[in-house]
């Protein structure tokens, strides 16, 4: 095992990605006026020990298919020839079991959602239809922020914050589908019945993010400017390369990282001009539709039931 690429490369891809999702998790949470605690770093360092295994058991799956390929980021240690079979199992074995009871221990809800997560994810590597993977991908994505929100503030997402982490991963898993679809013409994915469910799937996701969204310009603004720095970071590099899918998806997967990073940054330090220089947050001059507003509101109290029936 090459320790230096295991610590650089494999955890510091994961670190790198789920920054992003942690930023846009805090960033929302400081509307309600929430702000993480210490102990909050206990459980989120628990859930990534657990969450780890699918990496470790995905690679393992498609190492097959990977060695064929020209291009593998530098996080697939076995494609590169950074760690055995050996060392993954023992790994994948370890994380799964020593993260998972750390999840327990520090909240049984924050122990289930993890658990559920990993099952998504392994229930993914069997199902052979691309629309239903990518569905689940979504769900998994989902399911991390749950996770990220209870390990930092104990519960689930709040009903009117729901609607902004769903676009955000039915966005991703549209974003996955194109990546998983590049050797074929950019026509033939959009022809496609489910990659426009998909998209659906997210701009119900915005529409239904309105009503807290224009109670706060300041949080409005701050994650369309985010969207749009990514935007035109990776699309505009997406649309320039002309030396193979390989080669390209090898720079556009660099500008992705680079967007994601200075993206997760820039919410950071405006969630934190929000909470520690008391920044207005002042609110759009509408009102989002009152049906909206109450159905987001119906939203926790099921919540409330399907905790206390887990627990």
């Amino acid at each position: 095992m090459n320790w230096r690429a295991y610590v650089v490369n494999f955890w510091g891809s994961i670190l790198k990605r789920k920054f992003n999702m942690l930023a846009v998790t805090i960033f929302v949470a400081t509307y309600f006026g929430l702000v993480p605690g210490p102990q909050a770093v206990i459980g989120l360092l628990a859930f990534l020990l657990a969450y780890s295994s699918i990496y470790y058991y995905n690679d393992l799956l498609d190492y097959s298919a990977d060695v064929k390929r020209r291009f593998m980021p530098s996080d697939k240690l076995l494609y590169h020839g950074h760690a055995s079979k050996r060392d993954y199992i023992h790994l994948l074995a370890w994380t799964s079991v020593l993260g998972t009871a750390l999840c327990f221990l520090v909240s049984p809800l924050l122990g289930i959602i993890t658990v559920l997560a990993v099952l998504l994810n392994h229930l993914r590597t069997v199902v052979k239809n691309l629309f239903v993977r990518e569905l689940i991908l979504g769900a998994v994505e989902l399911l991390n922020f749950e996770a990220f929100w209870v390990a930092l503030f104990g519960d689930l997402i709040p009903g009117m914050a729901l609607p902004i982490f769903v676009t955000y991963s039915a966005a991703y898993s549209l974003f996955h589908a194109f990546y998983k679809l590049r050797t074929k013409p950019l026509l033939w994915a959009f022809r496609q019945w489910w990659v426009w469910a998909l998209a659906m799937l997210a701009v119900v996701g915005a529409a239904f993010s309105i009503p807290l969204a224009a109670s706060s310009v300041v949080h409005l603004l701050g994650l369309l400017l985010v969207t749009v720095i990514y935007v035109v970071v990776v699309g505009v590099n997406a649309a320039r390369y002309r030396d193979g899918v390989e080669r390209g998806m090898e720079r556009i997967v660099k500008y992705h990282n680079i967007a994601v990073v200075v993206g997760a940054s820039l919410l950071v330090l405006i969630g934190a001009a929000i909470v520690y220089a008391n920044l207005p947050t002042t609110p759009l001059p509408f009102n989002p539709p009152r049906e909206m507003t109450a159905f987001l509101s119906e939203i926790d109290q099921y919540q409330r039931t399907i905790v206390s029936f887990m627990l």
